[in-house]
């Protein structure tokens, strides 16, 4: 009896099935495969579509408040803690940065009013729904 695709040793050759789709391994929930459709739909990760998008479909694709108010922790707990731990750095450094050229300057007064919380929020909020979409779908996980 012969095997379909079998060569002539008698060893059976198994043609690759097809990749699954990269959202097909992990569960993703209905808010998360709405965002993943976005951002498919905005040109991918660099979003050279975006502005074909709605304001409301901008916004799902670009900002996630989950990520904004949590920062590196929503990162860790969606396992992108590489990626959070190596924002967080850049956030620090770049407040640190940022202070010291504003105190030598002369203008150190000015920040004794100054939160950075906006700024940190808005780092973690713009990126996470790229990422987690990095890490999902194209499988990179790395630093940045």
């Amino acid at each position: 009896m012969s095997q379909p695709n079998a060569d002539h040793t008698g060893t059976p050759s198994f043609e690759p099935a097809a990749p699954a789709s990269a959202t097909d391994t992990v569960e993703l929930s209905e808010a998360w495969q709405k965002r993943f459709a976005l951002i498919k739909r905005a040109g991918g990760v660099k979003m050279p579509k975006l502005k074909e998008l709605n304001f409301r479909e901008r916004m799902a694709c670009n900002f996630n408040l989950l990520a904004a108010i949590f920062g590196p922790f929503y990162y860790a707990a969606k396992g992108m803690w590489k990626r959070g731990l190596a924002y967080w750095g850049m956030a620090f450094a770049g407040i640190l940065l940022l202070e010291l050229i504003i105190t030598l300057a002369g203008f150190g007064h000015v920040l004794k009013g100054v939160h950075y919380t906006g700024a940190w929020a808005a780092l973690f909020g713009m990126m996470a729904n790229r990422d987690y979409y990095k890490k999902v779908v194209l499988h990179d996980n790395g630093w940045f």
